[in-house]
């Protein structure tokens, strides 16, 4: 009765020349509980979280890292995919619907780890690492936004709420598997510290050459200070030489080649909230890995037609 309701209410609204959109709760903190369906298993996640209203509107969300996965895994079988940032699990569940590889996940906030914890035991091979990561082994005073849902870390500022938090590298973090680990696959999603995270990665970088995966978001990478230009002569001089700039809904924006830096620099400039590029995610592949960036990017074309 009540949808037949609603259903006569929208048509009247809509004869009148208007219609209805249904917007996301307002993000924050919240012990409620909903799900989310991905790759066949159900997700706790809280409703506050944005992650919640994402994948209920748009069903495809995020689903390019598992098809990502799926390729680089048929390159190599015996590969890791690390997800930094991992949230409540829902790139975890995305990885492993496609890609048998184990899966290490790190997550710094303590709301999210437990949740993160709980949906982990749905699959085999998963390593739940609680901790913050960085570019070194420091402890430092932070001010933190959006805890328990997309945290946000920035420099302590005079006379602010901060807190003194402990980082680890990920060479560290891969370091203490206690099994041997070959990372293909790099996702790091998280508000900006992603620059340092990779940074922090070198000598994973230097002997595993994965594809990595991450957020450059203009809004969040600014406070830090971080110069991208550096960053991108960081992947260079690793062999990293071709790269795949997208939208925030996994839809091919460019290519760019080693010699892109200032088109990088350019598009970066131009992102911002409010204008209609927010931020990128950006795909990094090695030099060795040319062939399966160019069937990504030949793929990624053809959905153009």
């Amino acid at each position: 009765m009540f949808k037949k309701l609603k259903l006569l209410l929208l048509r009247f609204i809509n004869r009148l020349g208007y219609t209805v959109y249904k917007l996301p709760r307002k993000p924050g903190p919240t012990k409620k509980m909903g799900s989310i369906v991905l790759g066949g298993k159900a997700l706790k996640v809280p409703v506050g979280n944005p992650l919640y209203f994402h994948y209920q509107q748009y069903p495809n969300f995020n689903q390019f890292i598992g098809t990502m996965a799926a390729s680089i895994q048929k390159r190599h079988p015996m590969g890791w995919a690390v997800d930094v940032g991992a949230n409540i699990g829902d790139t975890l569940a995305i990885i492993k619907s496609l890609a048998s590889w184990p899966v290490i996940c790190v997550e710094g906030d303590e709301f999210c780890h437990k949740i993160l914890q709980e949906n982990a035991r749905q699959f085999e091979q998963v390593h739940v690492v609680h901790t913050f990561l960085g570019d070194k082994m420091e402890s430092a005073n932070i001010e933190s936004q959006k805890v328990g849902w997309n945290r946000t870390l920035l420099p302590a500022k005079s006379g602010s709420s901060s807190e003194t938090l402990k980082f680890l590298t990920l060479d560290y973090v891969v370091g203490e598997i206690k099994q041997p680990v070959i990372v293909k696959l790099l996702k790091v999603d998280t508000e900006g510290y992603d620059l340092r995270i990779i940074r922090g990665a070198r000598e994973l970088l230097e002997r595993d050459q994965p594809v990595i995966t991450f957020e450059l978001n203009r809004e969040n990478v600014e406070p830090l200070g971080d110069s991208v230009g550096d960053f991108f002569d960081f992947l260079v001089g690793l062999g990293y030489a071709h790269f795949l700039v997208n939208d925030a809904y996994d839809r091919l924006i460019c290519p760019l080649g080693k010699e892109s830096k200032a088109l990088l620099l350019d598009l970066y400039q131009y992102s911002n909230l409010g204008q209609p590029l927010y931020y990128f995610d950006i795909w990094a592949f090695h030099q060795n890995d040319r062939e399966l960036f160019d069937q990504v990017l030949e793929s990624e074309r053809v959905k153009r037609i």
